[in-house]
C-alpha cells in the first residue's frame, strides 16, 4: 500500500513538474509561414498577419503599397508591396521612385543620426541572390515615443518586365534600459528578416 501510495505521489509530481515546464515554454510568437501569391513573396510572421493598402500620389500616377503586418509585444513586423506601373518601369524612373519610397519610410522617426543604408544581399524564393539596402534607426516617432526602425527595401524586375518595390520592416518600441544590439541579434528579428523570401 504504502508503495502503491509512493508511487502516485512521485507520478503527480512528474505529472506537475512536465506541466509547469511546458506552461513556462509556451510561445508568446505564433510563427508562420504565411505566402502571398498575389504579391509574389512568402515571410516567416510572428503571428497572423492582417491586410491594409495605402494610397500614395507619385508624379500625377497613384500607387498603392499593400502591407502585410503584424504586431507581437513591442514589436511590429511587416511587409509592404508596390506594383510599379508600367510608365515608370525606367531605369531613371524606378530610381526616382525608389528614392521616393525610401525618404517616405526614413520621414517616419526623427532622429539626429546620420542614417546611411548598408548594402545586403536577399535570397528569392528560388535561391537567387539580390542586392537591397537596410537602415536601422533609434529614434522619435510622432508620439513622441523612443522606437527602433529595422528596415530593407528591395527592387525586384521580373522576366516579364513586372517591377516590384518589397519593404520589409520592424518597428520596435523601446525602453531606456534595453540593448538595442541585444534586439538587433534577438531571435525574433533573425527569423522574420531571414523568412522573407520575394518570387
Amino acid at each position: 500500500m504504502q508503495n502503491i501510495i509512493f508511487m502516485l505521489i512521485k507520478r503527480l509530481f512528474i505529472t506537475v513538474t512536465l506541466f509547469i515546464s511546458i506552461s513556462g515554454c509556451t510561445p508568446i510568437y505564433d510563427w508562420r509561414t504565411v505566402r502571398s501569391d498575389d504579391l509574389l513573396y512568402e515571410a516567416l510572421y510572428p503571428g497572423k498577419p492582417s491586410r491594409a493598402e495605402k494610397v500614395m500620389s507619385y508624379q500625377g500616377q497613384k500607387l498603392t503599397m499593400t502591407m502585410e503586418a503584424v504586431k507581437v509585444k513591442d514589436g511590429l513586423y511587416a511587409v509592404g508591396v508596390i506594383q510599379v506601373p508600367s510608365e515608370l518601369r525606367s531605369l531613371d524612373s524606378t530610381n526616382s521612385l525608389m528614392s521616393f519610397v525610401q525618404n517616405g519610410i526614413l520621414g517616419n522617426l526623427k532622429t539626429s543620426e546620420v542614417t546611411s543604408p548598408k548594402p545586403i544581399k536577399i535570397k528569392t524564393y528560388q535561391g537567387e541572390l539580390l542586392s537591397a539596402s537596410e537602415w536601422v534607426i533609434d529614434g522619435v516617432g510622432p508620439d513622441q515615443q523612443r522606437r527602433l526602425m529595422r528596415v530593407r527595401l528591395l527592387q525586384r524586375t521580373f522576366p516579364d518586365g513586372l517591377v516590384q518595390i518589397y519593404q520589409q520592416s520592424i518597428l520596435y518600441t523601446l525602453n531606456n534600459d534595453q540593448s538595442i544590439e541585444k534586439i538587433l541579434n534577438s531571435d525574433e528579428h533573425n527569423m522574420f528578416l531571414t523568412g522573407f523570401k520575394p518570387y
